[in-house]
């Protein structure tokens, strides 16, 4: 009977510890949380989420086997540190949960950025690695009804340090978690929004300033929900991070042939349209062909579309766009490169991107006061670019200081208000019937 007893308590602690480190796994982290929740003694302690940084690198220099045996390690120097009414989880990986009493929250955090714990090379001589943590924390000071939550904070405050202050740790607060509550409900609404075709494509209109003509436009997405215009920017960020802009994406392509079409048949002559994909597009690696097919089922002329993409900020994502453009391009389908010159961009876009189209970014005008050295900049950017054959358009233009800055620099086709706002089809349908401007038409 005794050998019995043993092995269901075995069998029970299996359930509520993690098998490579004998910490809580997600189940016996919140059992615990529910116990002191009870007791009301949970608002005593600030939750932490926390991942040990670069460790994808330790395990390709280690390999994995030793990998788990630093991360057994590491979850031992925890186990130190901690103090008998303090708790540890471990939800697999490298993340780590803990609930640490507030007056020693600081201490706990110190000790995350540098956590000393041997390593046995190739040749199995052992040498010291020192780990560091990226870590998220929520002061708990409310009654929480749902246990989770004491993981889902500071895990939200680990995703804002390091994503949107690009520092080691954050603290949650109240607008932090409204915000990651808003993202959650987005991604929720998101396919249905796409089922009842909530998504409307706006024009923005390319104009040859020179000319005063209409030559081409970009399709802008806008979400009408419930009656109401919900932001780009409340919308776009979080598809992008849970992956579901391709989708997205894919529809405003859609639209955007389906439109091009109904111009067509109703005896309107198009212009080029423009639609973008995200960089987080680009790893699929079936992207220019669908593109291809969508533009095929269409029967549009494939003059009449361009793929817009911004330029990237790493060797692997510079390599992973190369390959994107230059597949688009020998599918016969134009590119574009927007907010050129943003900060990122190298001079070796423009000789190993087969792009069409370069969009000046709108930082090189948005100011009050050009500069010689502005001009000169920019001049050549343009000069170099269509030497190599590429069009050059400027983005944001809003004022005749601006035109005359981009014209005398070389560049005729801006993009921006002096001319017009992105316009609802149906208004870009009566701008496609009159092409000339008469006169500055921005709002």
């Amino acid at each position: 009977m005794a050998d019995k007893g043993k092995e269901v308590n075995v069998q029970l602690n299996n359930r509520t510890t993690q098998y490579l480190t004998g910490l809580y796994n997600a189940s016996g982290y919140i059992q615990s949380v529910e116990r002191l929740n009870r007791f009301k003694k949970l608002q005593n302690y600030t939750a932490f989420f926390f991942n040990i940084k670069g460790f994808g690198n330790i395990n390709k220099k280690y390999g994995s086997k030793e990998g788990d045996e630093i991360i057994k390690r590491y979850a031992m120097k925890l186990k130190a540190f901690v103090q008998k009414d303090e708790y540890l989880g471990h939800l697999g990986e490298d993340d780590f949960v803990a609930l640490i009493l507030k007056a020693r929250r600081d201490m706990f955090l110190y000790f995350l950025s540098r956590v000393g714990v041997t390593a046995s090379g190739k040749d199995r001589q052992k040498e010291q690695v020192f780990l560091s943590a990226s870590v998220g924390m929520w002061d708990i000071d409310e009654e929480v009804e749902d246990a989770r939550e004491v993981i889902n904070r500071p895990s939200v405050a680990l995703i804002h340090a390091r994503y949107i202050l690009h520092q080691s740790s954050a603290l949650a607060s109240t607008d932090m978690i409204n915000k990651d509550n808003e993202k959650k409900t987005i991604i929720e609404n998101f396919r249905t929004a796409l089922e009842n075709e909530e998504f409307l494509v706006f024009y923005q209109p390319k104009v040859d300033s020179r000319k005063r003509c209409l030559v081409g436009a970009e399709g802008l997405v806008r979400w009408k929900h419930d009656g109401e215009m919900v932001s780009p920017g409340a919308f776009i960020p979080p598809l992008e991070q849970s992956g579901e802009i391709l989708y997205l994406d894919y529809y405003v392509l859609q639209k955007a042939c389906l439109d091009i079409r109904k111009w067509i048949d109703e005896g309107i002559e198009p212009v080029r349209i423009s639609v973008n994909f995200s960089r987080k597009d680009l790893a699929d690696r079936e992207l220019p062909d669908n593109i291809n097919h969508i533009i095929q089922e269409f029967g549009v002329d494939k003059d009449l579309i361009e793929i817009e993409v911004t330029e990237t900020v790493d060797d692997v994502e510079h390599g992973i766009l190369a390959d994107f453009i230059n597949r688009l391009h020998e599918l016969g389908i134009m590119t574009a490169i927007d907010d050129f010159g943003s900060g990122y961009s190298s001079l070796s876009t423009l000789r190993e991107f087969e792009v069409h189209t370069l969009k000046i970014d709108r930082s090189f005008i948005n100011t009050d006061d050009f500069s010689w050295k502005d001009e000169i900049i920019l001049m050549n950017i343009i000069t170099m670019a269509k030497q190599l054959g590429i069009e050059v358009l400027t983005e944001g233009v809003e004022r005749e200081d601006q035109l005359s800055f981009v014209n005398n620099a070389g560049c005729d086709v801006i993009q921006g208000f002096y001319f017009d706002r992105p316009l609802p089809e149906e208004d870009f349908r009566k701008r496609l019937k009159n092409k000339k401007y008469r006169r500055r038409y921005a709002r």
